[in-house]
C-alpha cells in the first residue's frame, strides 16, 4: 500500500465526526487509517536509525540496561498521536518500510528477559540468549537499514 497524506487526513477526521456520534469507522477504513499511521511511525523511528544503533551497541557491549532504548521507542510513538492529532502529516520515506516492526520486536524481547537464573521460566530469557537475539535483530536493522 503506498501513503496517501490526503486520505489519512481524511480518515482521520471522519473519525474525529463519528466519534462525536459516538460511532467509529468501518473495519476497512479503519484498517487503512491504522496501516498510515504505522507507515508514520516506522518512518520517525527509521529516522532515527542512528540513534537506535548508538543505544543498541551499549545493550550488545554492556549490560542490558533496555531503558533508554524502550524511553526512545515510546517517545517516536507518542509523537506519532501528536503530529496525528495536529493535523500534520508527512510524506514517509519507502525505504523505512519494516523497520518499525523490528523496533517493535526488539523492545518486546525485554519483557521476556530475566537475570535470574533461579526464577527465570521456559519462556523467559538470559542474558546471553537475549544479546543474541538482539544481535540477529540489530544485523538485519544494518543489512537493511543503512
Amino acid at each position: 500500500m503506498k501513503y496517501d497524506k490526503k486520505k489519512h487526513l481524511n480518515l482521520l477526521k471522519y473519525s474525529e465526526e463519528l466519534e462525536k456520534q459516538e460511532k467509529t469507522l468501518s473495519y476497512e477504513d479503519f484498517l487503512e487509517f491504522c496501516e498510515f499511521s504505522v507507515m508514520l511511525m516506522s518512518h520517525l523511528h527509521w529516522e532515527n536509525r542512528d540513534h537506535y544503533f548508538e543505544l543498541i551497541n551499549e545493550l550488545l557491549n554492556g549490560p542490558i540496561e533496555f531503558f533508554k532504548l524502550r524511553r526512545k521507542h515510546r517517545a517516536i510513538s507518542d509523537a506519532v498521536k501528536r503530529l496525528e492529532s495536529d493535523l500534520i502529516f508527512f510524506e514517509p520515506n519507502e525505504k523505512s518500510k519494516g523497520f518499525n516492526d523490528l523496533i517493535d520486536e526488539l523492545v518486546s524481547l525485554f519483557d521476556r528477559y530475566c537475570p535470574v537464573p533461579s526464577i527465570r521460566e521456559k519462556h523467559e530469557f538470559s542474558e546471553e540468549e537475549l544479546k543474541n537475539l538482539i544481535q540477529k535483530i540489530f544485523i538485519e536493522m544494518k543489512t537493511h537499514y543503512t
